[in-house]
């Protein structure tokens, strides 16, 4: 188990990706995730620089590729997947086996044309034809909790392309903006998790439902991080945890019917757990521990976002080792 940056949390600040590697090493980190995009317009010289950087200080690299829903663009198919095409020859020349994706974000659960439903299928047929071609570069798509499909969701449609190569990007935070206990999303999604956003956050009620913030500090927000990695370690000692953290939030349109009706797999059990992070979420609002969206919009977050990553590298690796520790104190026992 590693722990590596996805580069989001510096979105606010102009990093290349040598720049970011860099910063990756200078912050005691094993690995950095970031968008294929940042290498548009570089020359294959710079790629094979960041390759060779990479390789010689012992990181690895991970990518966040194209999308995977037609039904997010209007386009086709095979319109889709002749987007990957390029990717995975620039996974491979990276050594970057893992190119993640998502679905969308929460409002295509609410489209009526393409329907979620139709959507999901479309989405399959993407992955199963990029499936073959990462077979031929030998890599992983990732399919990421995205505060769009539920775990439940997620796993209809892992199991669906049934494919070793259409894998899991677990955001440990991202299930709380769906409903879901960010524990029971874990360990839905545990058998297919290959890499992670390793992310914190908080919850609270507003008039429309509730709101969804970025991130926070890890270890002082709602998810139960501790838990989320043991199972995670359980499953797949290899996974590796990419620190995600942000500003900001999203409305979550709880009280929406349309939004309401997108969910087949929400049972009371689960929505009573879900309350429960929203009443806790209310408590470390009103105690101060996290702003509300009048305060957020006044907080320098390229400022604070970085200030407080070795902080969070510190959490994530005190973690990772405690974790790794239990389990081989656990193994010389048996």
């Amino acid at each position: 188990m590693k722990v590596g940056l996805d580069a989001l949390t510096l979105k606010a600040v102009s990093l290349d990706p040598l720049e970011l590697l860099e910063l990756t090493r200078a912050h005691g980190l094993e690995g950095l995730h970031f968008s294929a995009r940042l290498l548009e317009g570089r020359d294959d010289a710079y790629v094979d620089r960041l390759s060779e950087e990479a390789e010689a200080r012992g990181l690895y690299l991970e990518l966040a590729g194209a999308g995977v829903n037609p039904g997010q663009s209007g386009r086709t198919v095979a319109e889709m997947v002749a987007e990957w095409k390029p990717l995975f020859a620039l996974a491979q020349r990276l050594n970057a086996p893992f190119l993640n994706t998502c679905f969308g974000l929460l409002k295509e659960r609410t489209f009526t044309v393409p329907t979620l439903a139709v959507q999901i299928e479309l989405t399959i047929e993407v992955l199963r034809a990029l499936s073959m071609m990462a077979a031929e570069f030998d890599a992983v798509i990732t399919l990421e909790l995205h505060v769009d499909l539920t775990s439940l969701e997620i796993v209809r449609i892992i199991e669906a392309v049934d494919s070793e190569h259409v894998r899991v990007n677990l955001d440990t935070a991202n299930a709380l903006g769906l409903l879901e206990d960010p524990v029971d999303a874990a360990r839905a999604l545990a058998p297919y998790v290959h890499t992670t956003h390793f992310k914190d956050t908080c919850i609270y009620p507003t008039a429309e439902g509730y709101n969804w913030q970025g991130g926070a500090p890890l270890g002082r927000g709602l998810v139960d991080l501790p838990a989320v990695v043991e199972i995670l370690y359980r499953a797949n000692p290899n996974v590796h945890l990419n620190i995600e953290d942000s500003g900001g939030f999203i409305p979550i349109p709880m009280y929406d019917e349309a939004f309401l009706g997108s969910f087949t797999d929400l049972t009371p059990t689960r929505m009573a757990r879900f309350v429960r992070h929203l009443w806790r979420g209310e408590q470390q609002v009103r105690a101060g521990l996290h702003p509300r969206p009048e305060e957020s919009k006044d907080i320098d977050w390229a400022t604070i976002i970085p200030g407080r990553l070795q902080y969070n590298v510190d959490y994530a690796r005190r973690l990772r080792d405690e974790t790794v520790a239990r389990a081989s104190t656990t193994a010389n026992r048996s």
